[in-house]
């Protein structure tokens, strides 16, 4: 079958706007879960043996301390090795839930106010999506490592060559080149409908993603090119219209203030972090839906799924 290259990113971007309300609801309490799992780990390393208890008057001294610390090195262990794993598994829940949404015309998640569930198909997800993200940092250090081999060699005979036969070297370079990236972006783009799969059909399937898209890779690339420019210019449009306005007046209003009150006018400021949360809370809602939604949109018009995947 072949996917459409425009509808696929259209509706993902309609389905974050459409169903905002859904997936904020969904994803407050494992965001607020994921968020409170990087605290608790900082609050570890502050209660270290000495950490808490150091003058940081003398800022570069401490820092000194902390880094030279034994419980630094174990709280970065745990920052960038085990807490991304512990997070990823908390958001498989909202990524399963959305997918679902966005593919099944049946299916609807809970309504209750929040929203949790961690069962076999979350942990199918869940061992999908670290799969997945081995497979394309695995295959990237190995085509871009090549890459970077081959230019290098290419370097070396540019250095020894002169006048035009230096584009004897250059020509092959570039050619080779753009051949390994796109025989990786072949390999991650075929591989992308496993993440969907295991949501949907709660099963591991990276022989029937890789027969799904059998015939659609360029289709897959422009579709997915076009999907990345869409919501980045969304996102940048939602940040410019709530941010900036309020930017604007609540500087405003602050400085007034502050000419006739002195420095409690810039107390407005405070309501500016405020209002920064729920928009931040909004903007990230959008972009997991919208993200979540692309490749499960995809899904639905490879897989043949007719009106179960809402395709009409």
């Amino acid at each position: 079958m072949k996917t459409p290259v425009l509808r696929p990113p259209l509706e993902a971007v309609l389905f974050g706007f459409e169903r905002i309300g859904m997936v904020i609801r969904i994803a407050w309490l494992p965001i607020f879960l994921s968020l409170l799992v990087y605290f608790a780990s900082f609050v570890l390393l502050l209660g270290s043996a000495g950490i808490g208890d150091m003058d940081w008057s003398a800022s570069e001294a401490a820092l000194e301390r902390v880094i030279t610390h034994p419980g630094f090195s174990a709280f970065y262990i745990l920052q960038s090795i085990i807490l991304p794993f512990v997070v990823s598994l908390i958001l498989s829940c909202v990524y399963v839930a959305v997918t679902r949404a966005s593919t099944l015309a049946a299916y609807e998640p809970p309504s209750l106010p929040f929203y949790f569930a961690l069962g076999s198909r979350e942990l199918r997800y869940f061992v999908v999506r670290l799969l997945y993200a081995i497979l394309v940092g695995v295959s990237a250090v190995i085509f871009f490592g090549l890459i970077a081999g081959v230019v290098m060699l290419a370097v070396s005979l540019v250095g020894a060559a002169e006048g035009e036969a230096s584009l004897v070297v250059i020509a092959p370079t570039a050619a080779v080149s753009i051949w390994l990236f796109l025989v990786w972006l072949w390999i991650v783009m075929r591989f992308l409908l496993a993440l969907p799969i295991a949501a949907v059909e709660n099963r591991i399937a990276f022989g029937d993603a890789w027969k799904m898209t059998k015939g659609n890779f360029w289709r897959l690339v422009v579709s997915g090119l076009f999907f990345l420019m869409l919501m980045h210019a969304m996102v940048m449009a939602l940040v410019l219209i709530i941010f900036v306005p309020a930017v604007f007046v609540l500087g405003l209003v602050g400085a007034v203030a502050s000419s006739f009150v002195g420095a409690a006018g810039f107390g407005l400021f405070a309501l500016l972090a405020v209002l920064a949360i729920p928009a931040f809370i909004v903007i990230g809602s959008f972009g997991l839906a919208a993200e979540a939604a692309f490749p499960a949109r995809l899904y639905a018009y490879l897989s043949g799924c007719g009106d179960d995947c809402k395709i009409y």
